[in-house]
């Protein structure tokens, strides 16, 4: 029998989990041209992805793209930057890429193996699995979410920053919010500081 004090302790760490706010981390990375000064950046235009053609319809899709672009103008906006239309106005142009990667996990016996190819972001087992020799095979996908920042003119690349572990493109699991963190976490290594280290992972905690 459980009296009302035993309870107690275990209802208030049940509470306290449940106000805690979400807390998601991502594997972020970027690089930069250090000839480049980003001080001035205040305006900028998106530019869509080119549409490839035999490109991963899970990775490559209007309803992905919507919520990408989506995403990476809100961000933009709130740190006010001002989109144009015309790239001539712009002191960056923005677009993005997913990469897609095909990965293969084996667990069970103590043994974990991932290995693959490809683009994608974000992981969760797709397609097939089975056992062998006690270990349990998977077949999973996992993308990443690529945004660059390009000179107007040349159209060189001169900042891109990456990550993944948010974009969802199987599952019916796409929640905006979701996605808007990751996208924030990314774009939150721009304009790189001082001291920043180059294509180093950081993990970034909502």
């Amino acid at each position: 029998m459980h009296t009302a004090s035993g309870r107690s302790p275990l209802l208030a760490v049940l509470l306290l989990l449940l106000a805690l706010p979400a807390c998601r981390t991502f594997n972020v990375r970027s690089d930069w041209d250090d000839s480049v000064s980003f001080t001035g950046y205040a305006r900028y235009h998106f530019l869509e992805p080119p549409v490839v053609p035999g490109a991963d319809p899970f990775a490559d899709n209007g309803l992905l793209r919507k919520r990408i672009r989506s995403a990476i103008e809100a961000n933009l906006t709130a740190r006010g930057f001002e989109a144009v239309a015309d790239p001539e106005d712009a002191n960056f142009i923005v677009t993005y890429g997913v990469l897609m990667d095909e990965k293969l996990r084996v667990t069970g016996g103590g043994a974990t193996a991932i290995g693959g190819y490809g683009y994608g972001y974000g992981r969760w087992p797709v397609g097939f699995g089975g056992v062998y020799g006690g270990s349990d095979v998977r077949d999973y996908q996992e993308a990443t979410l690529i945004v660059d920042f390009l000179e107007p003119t040349s159209r060189e690349l001169v900042w891109r920053g990456w990550g993944s572990g948010f974009i969802q493109t199987r599952d019916r699991d796409r929640t905006p919010a979701l996605l808007q963190e990751g996208v924030d976490a990314v774009l939150g290594r721009f304009p790189p500081k001082p001291d920043s280290k180059r294509s180093r992972s950081a993990p970034n905690a909502g």
